[in-house]
């Protein structure tokens, strides 16, 4: 009998990482399809007789493509942050935070869970988040608290200092971002 449950357990076990493989897989075909599609803008905008075009992202390659990205740059203080792509330019997103590893456990808590809403501003190839409301741990904060968030970990990470609500240059080429249900829109 023992031997009829550790062969099912084995089978059982294999069929779960084979799924976990699968969709690890499909995770990362996302994330390479956005990578791909800004290399392909960026070549595009140094044509002379490029022309407006557009490309579509879906709420699920760009979530894939950050958390690639979060993982290419070995970002040590960032857990995970994914967004949530609504109508009319809305966002939404929640990004976690290394509290320990910022030295900020003791002043702000253990858990640094931000939830974000706004709406993204964006012309002449650079971005903003107009923010609507900013929560840490299910509890509203005032965006000073995002920004001094963030700005202890770009300085742990040698990176220079930005502000939540900032304006942010776009990857080469994109001239501008329109965001609606669960896609956004690469104007270049």
């Amino acid at each position: 009998m023992n031997r009829d449950l550790n062969r099912y357990g084995s089978a059982a076990i294999f069929c779960l990482a084979v799924i976990q493989i699968g969709a690890t897989d499909h995770v990362t075909r996302e994330a390479l399809k956005v990578e791909r599609l800004l290399q392909t803008i960026e070549r595009q905008s140094s044509r002379s007789d490029a022309r407006g075009l557009s490309a579509i992202v879906t709420e699920s390659e760009l979530n894939a493509y950050i958390a690639y990205r979060l993982v290419q740059e070995k970002s040590a203080y960032i857990d995970s942050l994914d967004v949530d792509l609504q109508p009319n330019n809305h966002v939404q997103g929640n990004i976690s935070l290394d509290a320990q590893g910022l030295s900020l456990d003791a002043i702000i808590g253990e858990y640094l869970n931000f939830h974000v809403k706004g709406i993204l501003v964006a012309r002449d190839g650079a971005a903003r988040l107009d923010l609507i409301s900013v929560q840490l741990n299910g509890r509203p904060v005032k965006p000073q608290v995002l920004d001094f968030v963030l700005d202890t970990a770009a300085r742990y990470g040698g990176a220079d200092p930005g502000r939540s609500e900032g304006w942010y240059e776009l990857p080469k080429g994109i001239k501008r971002i329109a965001v609606r249900q669960d896609q956004a829109i690469l104007y270049y």
